[in-house]
């Protein structure tokens, strides 16, 4: 599927799934998807693909070039989270300042919050806790494996982990929250990686795909109508399923020529992180100034849904470009690496 000399490639169907994942979230948070929560479940398959695509080029710089990607722009929200509890706390609605929350949130140690929810200070960041979970295991599957083979052992590993905590209920509340099935997800993005290497595409007519694509997608929202959220392990044959076809029906298709090619989704998935971090406290500003409640059963709720979600999205690409990507550029330059491939908020 690639050669070492494009390992830095960006599959623009990627771009646009990131899009859709983060406008999704963004939308379940605002009330008006209440399945929104598959985004979720996409970025943690295009992880696991991306991982297992870059990998093998990177060997024991792959951690570096993860945080470098990822730590920028989540320490500078987290921070900024944190001085808001401090000084303006009624911006926000159960965040609280404390100096343990904010170490705890700044190197990804979960913890629970005195309301009985887990996440850290950044409401979204729990699923970089996860992410930074796989790159750790990746970076130690490293020292056993070829680099080629590490994501792979990494999804072996984790999948272990998920069935034993599942199957011994630890005591130990943070192994517990760390093994939820969560971790299967990026199993299904390396498998992705390994079905495209091994399927040869250019024998698959487009419309196969794209008729895959589609249906994998068409399949989360009737799963949730039909039978409600899912939860544990019937997410994985609700959400993540669905979303291993849906990704590798996307790369197919780009493989065979066929991509979005637009500057609104190449440019929305390439902000998806920044979207994907900021938006809460983004939908959390505009209704306490504007007093705005987005729904979809007015023409006043709908407007509301349509002015909050340009909004968010304008607000993460201006932070995209201006703060993240000169940041993540600086970094790369003052540790000699090259551009960073992104793996998504989630």
């Amino acid at each position: 599927m690639s050669t070492q000399s494009d390992r830095s490639r960006v599959f623009e169907n990627v771009q646009a799934a990131r899009a859709l994942a983060a406008l999704a979230v963004v939308a379940y948070h605002i009330g008006v998807l209440p399945f929104g929560q598959c985004g979720v479940d996409i970025f943690f398959v295009i992880s696991g693909f991306i991982m297992s695509y870059v990998a093998p080029g990177e060997g024991r710089g792959f951690l570096p070039r993860r945080l470098v990607r990822i730590l920028p722009l989540y320490w500078l929200s987290t921070l900024g989270v944190y001085f808001i509890a401090m000084f303006s706390p009624h911006w926000l609605n159960t965040t609280t300042a404390g100096a343990v929350y904010l170490v705890k949130s700044l190197l990804f140690i979960p913890y629970m919050k005195a309301n009985g929810h887990w996440g850290p200070l950044n409401l979204n960041g729990w699923t970089l806790e996860y992410e930074m979970f796989f790159y750790l295991v990746i970076s130690l599957a490293m020292l056993l494996v070829q680099s080629r083979f590490a994501t792979t052992a990494s999804a072996v590993l984790l999948a272990t982990y998920c069935a034993l905590t599942a199957s011994i209920k630890p005591s130990n509340p943070v192994v517990d929250y760390l093994g939820q099935p969560f971790l299967l997800e990026f199993g299904l993005g390396v498998l992705s990686y390994w079905l495209l290497q091994w399927v040869r595409t250019e024998c698959l007519p487009q419309w196969s795909s794209l008729t895959l694509a589609v249906f994998s997608l068409a399949t989360m929202p009737a799963y949730f109508y039909l039978h409600g959220a899912p939860n544990g392990f019937t997410r994985t044959l609700a959400y993540d399923i669905p979303a291993f076809v849906f990704i590798a029906s996307l790369i197919a298709l780009e493989m065979r020529g066929w991509s979005t090619r637009s500057y609104l989704t190449d440019g929305l998935g390439a902000a998806s992180y920044a979207i994907y971090l900021l938006h809460p406290y983004v939908v959390g500003i505009l209704e306490k100034l504007l007093t705005i409640q987005p729904d979809l059963n007015s023409w006043r709720g709908a407007s509301a849904t349509l002015i909050v979600i340009v909004v968010v999205c304008v607000v993460g690409v201006i932070c995209h470009v201006f703060v993240e990507r000169p940041t993540v550029a600086y970094l790369n330059r003052q540790f000699g690496r090259r551009r960073t491939p992104a793996a998504g908020p989630a």
